[in-house]
């Protein structure tokens, strides 16, 4: 779906349970999944280092191992969204519905790893979450981080993006 012809955020949901291989597989957004285990990395390994530099490797690798092919797969439904109406609901789904089940699954496979510091590493990533998702979505509704048709590459994206905040001020 493109930026220009906006659609219901029922029929958008509709359309990405009837087709999922299109709309997560093929529409995965590999930018998005860099971004976010690099960021969400960094937290997972800073909040496990009282536990140990090996610990907090493993616990690096761990979220990586799911992080790359989870973030690239919430990003392509928040790109979908992106031109959904009412923004209300495209909103909710952004942003409550991709981290509550972006987060469970975190949930479960840092708790089934192990990992030390999880109340402390899922705190952070709720709260990364949030900010995130609502940046992923105002930056995918100017053109920016999306992956398909129309897509810059991830350092003309980069580049642009001191130029949006600097539209937005004004």
């Amino acid at each position: 779906m493109s930026k220009s012809s906006p659609r219901n955020v029922r029929a958008t949901l509709a359309e990405i349970v009837r087709h999922p291989v299109r709309q997560l597989v093929l529409r995965w957004n590999w930018k998005a999944a860099l971004l976010s285990a690099a960021i969400r990395g960094v937290v997972f390994f800073s909040a496990n280092l009282q536990a140990g530099g090996g610990v907090a490797a493993h616990v690096l690798l761990v979220d990586a191992s799911y992080r790359i092919p989870l973030a690239g797969g919430c990003a392509a439904v928040v790109q979908a969204m992106r031109s959904a109406r009412p923004l209300w609901a495209a909103l909710l789904v952004v942003l409550v519905g991709v981290p509550v089940f972006s987060h469970s699954i975190e949930f479960i496979v840092h708790r089934a790893a192990g990992t030390p510091a999880l109340g402390t590493s899922i705190e952070y990533s709720v709260g990364l979450s949030v900010a995130s998702s609502a940046f992923e979505l105002f930056v995918m509704r100017h053109g920016l981080l999306i992956v398909g048709p129309g897509a810059g590459s991830l350092a003309d994206d980069l580049r642009s993006l001191p130029r949006l905040f600097a539209r937005v001020d004004r």
